[in-house]
């Protein structure tokens, strides 16, 4: 069970309990949520703790100069991998410099030889990186969307061929610095249209749409094709305006767009409280089954000025009335700290992180004459007066505008906020039993992306149908991306298989992941075999559409060994499901890898298997062994006072807890048989989340249990 999920449940029920007066909200809260986790907890391992530092190949250039904490001259790279960060944000323009003259238009120069060169940093300090397409030659936002000057009478087939080629070839020049693309942008705040394709220009209808569609569908072939596993995000902006953003999310999913991230920018200055961020990216992430990300951010630490341009947070009044922090380092901190939260909060592991935007963008010079001569060789400031050829409205001539919503004070040296991101932490980080990735996904074709449609012989992949109507690739019931393996029958079958094998490259254990959702009549096994040998597997069944389940098995090889990724699966009448998102990685595992069993004996007819799907063991009969879907409790003995988990006669909130500690494999959180069986709160054969959400609610009368 995930850490997050569970935090979640008891923090809105924990709240709901104060608000009926049994509880006060503010102790309820400090005793329950992310009790016994170090730092902000995200459920899917390390989230993204990131930076957008595209200027400072410009601003180095000029004389800019970084510390460290000490104050002693340090790579920036360095300093930010020290703080905490874990990625790299680079925006990437096409041509930013004046056709005549080759003059830069400013704004840090950031064409892809700017972006090989951070590339080449983030690899030498250990540093993910995330690629930002603008696909323009300069900024992009929702105001302005224009084509490269290159790309200007392009038709919009034209424009996505152009898109496709740039993207695969600036990819591979990236990849020969060595750096870890983590996840690539296409088009950036693309809430208006992208590359002078603009919603408005056609009045927001379908074909409009359409054209959109097959440009961000080009980026994403293109990374596609580059590597299956990594990340493609869509960028919007706004989230104040809840329903725009749900309008956008709608139409990337009926325009059948291919993306994994659901990215906004949120400047607390514009774009409305934390609690409405939260709610909008939980609808978007539960709806759509995407991931989500604040892509852009930053905090005022002072309204002082350091460089002759005008700052765009420059006086009290500019700060909005939407949050309220101090204008200061420890402002900084305080806000971050609940952006996280915020983001973390999104419910399923769904939200991935945060990335500050330019927090080391500094100033070149005091002085204006010699700012100025910097600005215009090197591209250190927003905007230079070449600019205007590509766009007119780009007067703010030099100046970083930002250097009071650094991280680093003005002349170079980290401020106290830049290391709040050593705080953040992922639940597998501060759990001990959570085993951790080393390796990249093995596997080929993991999402069933790469054949780009219909495939009943997918790449990477043996498939054998026995159902009526089809068990194929389609773009069907997706969890991510456009694509995912699909299954219908209107007749019952039984033993229709999909399998995917690696050849290891070293000794280790591999953990085997797939997702499925499916109906209540259909039952699979998802299996792993080790160079024909199976060595782990586990069935379950179905729970109704989009209902998806992971399943993990852990397998050791030796290197060269087959690992083989399988499912198989059987259905009644009218069955449906899919299969996504599967993975064959290399991982580390603690010493010990099974959570502690409850302090008792198993009846005879009883075993204990742990699969790692959950955070809790398994009871299963013998019988039930083979078919019993994970983690079930089959028997089903006298209950003495359902929720009672410590068996102290009440069912409160210390049982919650407990509940949720044992859900999540807590060493500490231990119950007899019988407090298992009274754990069993909404009596449907298992001990999870829901059930600490089923005992709040009772404990908060609003439901009473049987």
């Amino acid at each position: 069970m995930k850490m997050h999920k569970l935090i979640s449940v008891l923090t809105s029920a924990v709240m709901l309990l104060g608000s009926g007066g049994l509880l006060p909200p503010a102790s309820a809260a400090e005793t329950v949520a992310f009790s016994g986790i170090s730092g902000l907890p995200f459920a899917n391992g390390e989230p993204f703790k990131g930076a957008d530092i595209s200027s400072v190949i410009a601003l180095e250039q000029s004389g800019v100069r970084f510390y460290d904490g000490s104050g002693k001259e340090q790579d920036i790279f360095v300093t930010l991998a020290d703080a905490g960060i874990n990625c790299i944000r680079v925006r990437i323009w096409n041509d930013p410099t004046a056709s005549q003259s080759g003059v830069t238009y400013g704004g840090g120069a950031n064409d892809a030889k700017q972006a090989v060169k951070i590339a080449e940093r983030c690899a030498q300090a250990g540093l993910k990186l995330f690629v930002d397409f603008h696909y323009s030659d300069f900024w992009a936002d929702p105001s302005k969307q224009k084509a490269p000057k290159a790309w200007a009478y392009y038709s919009v087939q034209q424009k996505a061929d152009a898109i496709y080629n740039y993207t695969k070839e600036t990819l591979g020049q990236l990849d020969k610095t060595g750096a870890d693309i983590a996840m690539v942008q296409i088009g950036n705040e693309t809430t208006a249209g992208m590359c002078g394709v603009l919603l408005s220009d056609g009045n927001w209808g379908d074909a409009v749409w359409n054209d959109l569609a097959k440009l961000w569908n080009a980026g994403s072939k293109a990374v596609r094709e580059y590597d299956p596993n990594v990340l493609v995000a869509l960028h919007f902006t706004n989230p104040e305006k809840a329903s725009n953003m749900q309008y956008l999310a709608k139409m990337v999913n009926q325009t059948k767009v291919d993306y994994d991230v659901f990215a906004t920018s949120y400047y607390p200055y514009w774009h409305g409280t934390l609690q409405n961020l939260t709610s909008v990216l939980s609808g978007i992430a539960n709806t759509y089954h995407k991931k989500v990300l604040v892509a852009e951010t930053s905090w005022a630490y002072t309204f002082q000025n350091y460089d002759p341009g005008v700052n765009t947070i420059g006086s009290q009044k500019d700060l909005g009335s939407s949050v309220s922090y101090p204008v200061s380092a420890a402002g900084q901190t305080a806000f971050l700290t609940d952006l996280f939260k915020a983001v973390a909060a999104v419910p399923d592991g769904m939200g991935i992180g945060v990335f500050y935007w330019e927090p080391a963008w500094l100033p070149v010079s005091s002085d204006f004459n010699t700012a100025k001569q910097l600005w215009q060789q090197y591209g250190g400031g927003w905007a230079y007066e070449s600019a205007q050829e590509y766009d007119p409205d780009a007067k703010d001539y030099g100046g970083s505008g930002w250097e009071n919503q650094a991280l680093f004070s003005a002349d170079g040296k980290p401020l106290e906020s830049l290391y709040m991101f050593r705080s953040v932490t992922g639940s597998g980080q501060s759990n001990p039993q959570q085993p951790q990735q080393t390796g990249r996904n093995l596997l080929k074709n993991p999402g069933f992306e790469a054949d780009g449609g219909w495939s009943d012989h997918p790449t990477g992949w043996t498939l054998n149908s026995t159902a009526a109507d089809h068990f194929d690739v389609r773009a069907e019931d997706v969890r991510t991306g456009g694509y995912a393996l699909h299954w219908y029958s209107k007749t019952a079958f039984r033993g229709s298989t999909a399998s995917a094998s690696v050849q290891v490259p070293e000794a280790g254990t591999y953990r085997c992941t797939m997702y499925v959702q499916a109906d209540e009549s259909t039952f699979y096994t998802v299996e792993a075999d080790v160079s024909g040998e199976m060595r782990e597997a586990v069935t379950d069944s179905g729970q109704g559409w989009s209902m998806w389940q992971q399943k993990e098995l852990l397998v050791t090889a030796e290197a060269g060994d087959t690992v083989t990724l399988r499912l198989t699966v059987e259905g009644g009448d009218g069955a449906y499901g899919s299969a996504d998102d599967c993975c064959i990685e290399k991982i580390t595992v603690p010493e010990t890898t099974e959570p502690p069993v409850p302090a008792t004996t198993p009846g005879p007819e009883t075993t204990i298997r742990y699969d790692g799907t959950t955070g809790a063991p398994e009871l299963l009969t013998t019988a039930a062994a083979e078919t019993t879907p994970a983690a079930v409790i089959t028997t089903e003995p006298a209950v003495t006072l359902r929720g009672d988990a410590n068996c102290d006669n009440s069912a409160d909130v210390a049982d919650a807890v407990l509940i949720a500690r044992f859900c999540v494999a807590d060493a500490g959180a231990l119950m007899d048989e019988q407090g298992l069986r009274n754990a069993d709160c909404n009596r449907d054969g298992g001990v999870t989340a829901d059930d600490v959400s089923t005992l709040l609610r009772a404990i908060a009368k609003i439901i009473e249990l049987s």
